[in-house]
């Protein structure tokens, strides 16, 4: 029994592991024209910048924005509710992303009050 609990652990690491290797090669082969405007991202930047943005940020935990291929300006109208109903981020996830679109949507005022002549 004790090795099957721990085949199957094992098992489940390597297919976590797996999968959080394939994001990051996507947001390696993905991240190429950064934007400073949160609007602008693709699913890549997205993940990654909230990554940076918060260091408790797994790329491994953010999937589900992957899976749906969340863009900038689609996060930025995302709230808790959506982030654990409809994309099932887990809670914990879901409030650290919801701490940076909220951050992110203060940068984008600031972005909106510049004027350029």
């Amino acid at each position: 029994m004790a090795s099957t609990v721990t085949r199957d652990h094992t098992m489940a690491s390597t297919a976590a592991h797996d999968s959080t290797m394939s994001y990051t090669r996507g947001i390696q082969a993905g991240d190429r024209k950064p934007s400073r405007d949160p609007r602008d991202w693709s699913c890549d930047q997205v993940v990654g910048n909230l990554c940076r943005m918060d260091g408790r940020l797994l790329v491994k935990d953010l999937g589900p924005l992957f899976d749906q291929k969340v863009v900038g300006d689609v996060l930025l109208r995302c709230s808790l509710d959506v982030l654990l109903k409809v994309l099932k981020l887990d809670f914990n996830t879901a409030i650290r992303v919801n701490e940076q679109i909220t951050k992110l949507k203060i940068v984008v005022r600031g972005l909106d009050l510049i004027v350029i002549k």
